[in-house]
């Protein structure tokens, strides 16, 4: 439930035309009457389908990883999480598109979380509070130790395997991100938390991956960077990025988690380092992103972010 193992800028995406997604569709039993291209991911591409009176959505070309994560997430069946169901997904091994990676899931309407008004937030932040909670009991399974320790995972990033190679392509960036990144880094090793209680992360609440009708949260898609970690992370999210929404009262959530971790008792954000490493993880994460795909100006504004948490 991680990034893909292959190096996200080395990624092409590949074009897809609505006639091959009807065949796709036909060729898997669910005869679409009609088939229109959606807003797809960075790494793929989506097209919603009407097939037998039911909505679905059907993306190709994206992470393997990211589909499994979306189907593992959609098994979960907590009243809290409206995670889309995952038909079924795989890798086509006929016909033209063979190789192709697809993933066919319900489609739910709505629009992103992040263009709710302010007012739409005041009734989106409680459900979005809920949801976070839901996820903070959502535990690994006690007998799988494959993954590394939530602290190995903060302090290797600028190593993970998709990001290989973004040191050579940095020297666009100037020497100042690369200066900010090791400077970061060492203040992420010195306040890092050796343990921490884990529970499942979405870790990408923005680009569209949650959709709201009605002042109400609908369906919360792409799980593809989702792990098991600390809970504080997926609110360190809304906190880094805050200065770009400022429509989202991102305090309004603060209080409504911590309305909630005082009926149970508990005080995380109190914990030295715990919530600050999250904040900095991001901010470098963020940083090798955007050297590896030559997005200067969102460089520029992550590095200013990045300055204010050190």
């Amino acid at each position: 439930m991680v990034h893909s193992s292959v190096p996200a800028w080395q990624t092409s995406l590949v074009s897809f035309s609505p006639g091959s997604a009807r065949d796709l569709l036909t060729a898997r039993g669910y005869a679409p009457a009609q088939v229109r291209p959606l807003q797809g991911g960075a790494w793929s591409t989506a097209f919603a389908a009407r097939c037998d009176g039911r909505d679905l959505v059907l993306r190709l070309g994206g992470p393997s990883e990211d589909y499994a994560a979306d189907a593992y997430a959609a098994t979960l069946g907590h009243a809290r999480l409206p995670i889309p169901a995952v038909l079924e997904h795989g890798r086509l091994d006929a016909g033209e598109l063979t190789g192709t990676t697809y993933a066919i899931s319900e489609f739910v309407p709505g629009t992103p979380l992040e263009h709710a008004s302010p007012t739409a937030w005041a009734a989106l932040a409680p459900q979005l509070a809920d949801i976070l909670e839901g996820l903070r009991a959502t535990r690994p399974d006690a007998t799988d130790q494959s993954a590394p320790s939530w602290r190995e995972h903060l302090l290797q990033v600028g190593d993970y395997p998709w990001q290989a190679g973004w040191r050579e392509r940095a020297d666009h960036a100037g020497p100042e991100a690369l200066a900010l990144f090791d400077r970061g880094l060492d203040a992420l090793r010195g306040i890092t938390p050796v343990t921490v209680p884990v529970s499942l992360l979405h870790a990408d609440w923005i680009n569209r991956n949650v959709h709201v009708a009605d002042d109400r949260i609908t369906g919360i898609f792409d799980w593809g960077c989702s792990r098991f970690g600390d809970h504080l992370y997926d609110l360190a999210w809304f906190e880094f990025w805050a200065p770009w929404h400022p429509n989202l009262d991102v305090p309004l959530l603060v209080r409504e988690l911590e309305a909630r971790w005082d009926a149970v008792g508990i005080s995380p954000v109190d914990h030295p380092g715990r919530h600050l490493a999250c904040l900095l993880h991001i901010g470098l994460d963020h940083i090798v992103y955007n050297i590896l795909h030559g997005t200067e100006e969102a460089l520029a504004g992550t590095m200013d972010r990045l300055t204010e948490f050190l």
